[in-house]
Parts: C-alpha cells; sequence; structure tokens
C-alpha cells in the first residue's frame, strides 16, 4: 500500500496453510480475506492503471460487523472507486492475472478493523 507505505498480505487464493508466492496453488477464481478495515476520518480511492477490471467487499458502517454484511461489487475497469469514510472494505482484486491501481488516502492511516479468523472463524470468500 504506497498510499501509506505499507506491504502486507490482503488475501489468499487457497488456504493459508498451502499458500505460496513462489506458484499458484490452485484455480484463481476468488480471494480468501482475513481482514478488512474502515476509516473513520477520512475516505480512500483506487483506480486501475490499466483498465483492469476488478472487485471489492464493502459493508455498511456500524461497529457491529459481520461477514454476512459484506457484498461484493464488480466494476469493468472504466472507473475507479472511492470509498466513504466510516464503509467497511478491503483492497481491490484484479479479476484478471495481474493488476495497477491508484491507491490515495489520507495521511494519518486511522482505521478499525475485523480479523474474521479471529473473531468469527472463518475467512471472508470473495468470488473472482
Amino acid at each position: 500500500n504506497e498510499a501509506v507505505g505499507g506491504d502486507y498480505i490482503l488475501g489468499y487464493s487457497a488456504d493459508p496453510a498451502s499458500a505460496s508466492r513462489e506458484q499458484a496453488s490452485g484455480p484463481r477464481d476468488h480471494v480468501y480475506l482475513w481482514h478488512c478495515n474502515y476509516h473513520p476520518d477520512g475516505g480512500q480511492v483506487f483506480y486501475p492503471m490499466n483498465g483492469e477490471p476488478f472487485v471489492t467487499p464493502l459493508a455498511l458502517p456500524g461497529d457491529d460487523i459481520k461477514p454476512d454484511d459484506f457484498v461484493c461489487f464488480r466494476f469493468d475497469g472504466s472507473c475507479g472507486l472511492y470509498i466513504h469514510p466510516g464503509i467497511w472494505h478491503e483492497g481491490v482484486f484484479p479479476t484478471v492475472e495481474t493488476g495497477s491501481f491508484f491507491d490515495k488516502q489520507g495521511r494519518v492511516h486511522a482505521r478499525v478493523s475485523v480479523d474474521f479468523a479471529r473473531e468469527f472463524g472463518l475467512l471472508l470468500k470473495v468470488p473472482l
């Protein structure tokens, strides 16, 4: 995340125990997410640099969040996405093999997070 100088794994295409950075561990038809968050004091924008189609999970504001509250939205790559403060989200995930996205958010990386694995004993499955 160049917007805040971070480098971290957002999701997995397979069970995390069998996932690998060196080789594909199965079909790329979904992503398993361990985490989502919202920013209470600023929005965030994502824009595909080369018109890549993408998906992202979003949920309405509220601190009593559950995995079932998330809805996956699909974008054809002709536009970007602005996420208002308080909206639960994760990054964007290209539906093609690779993608490059412009990402901008406030300098203060304030966030409220949910850890699906710890809090609910599951990973959120997002279809690509």
